[in-house]
């Protein structure tokens, strides 16, 4: 892989299940509604032979868009609502990087990041 380019959507999600971080650290639970502020990244790997003639290999803006509508309503309500699955980071990065693979080619990998906590769970499909 030579290159590897990250495109991001930020916004603030309740993700619904206990925290053993906060309570670890002896913090109250977050008050129902309150989120936190999390970014979903999506990384596209190419090699140096498939930039165009004008020095790019696809088009960030449109992966963008593609990155935002995926993540469409993740901020509407708190995960366990919205997912059939414990809607844990590692699990949400394998679904979101299943519904953007087939939009994105080369998808490397998908992150999640917990701003707030400073946290990151990537997914990487597994490889040869």
């Amino acid at each position: 892989m030579s290159f590897l380019v990250e495109v991001e959507h930020r916004f603030r999600a309740v993700q619904g299940l206990p925290s053993p971080v906060r309570a670890l650290k002896g913090l109250p639970l977050l008050a129902p509604g309150a989120g936190v502020e999390v970014i979903v990244r999506a990384g596209v790997a190419f090699e140096d032979e498939q930039l165009t003639e004008r020095g790019w290999f696809f088009d960030t803006d449109a992966a963008t868009a593609e990155v935002v509508n995926c993540c469409s309503g993740l901020d509407e309500r708190p995960w366990t609502e919205l997912f059939e699955f414990r809607p844990t980071f590692e699990l949400v990065a394998r679904h979101l990087f299943a519904r953007l693979a087939p939009r994105l080619p080369q998808l490397a990998h998908v992150a999640i990041r917990d701003v707030d906590f400073g946290v990151t769970t990537t997914y990487r499909p597994p490889g040869p």
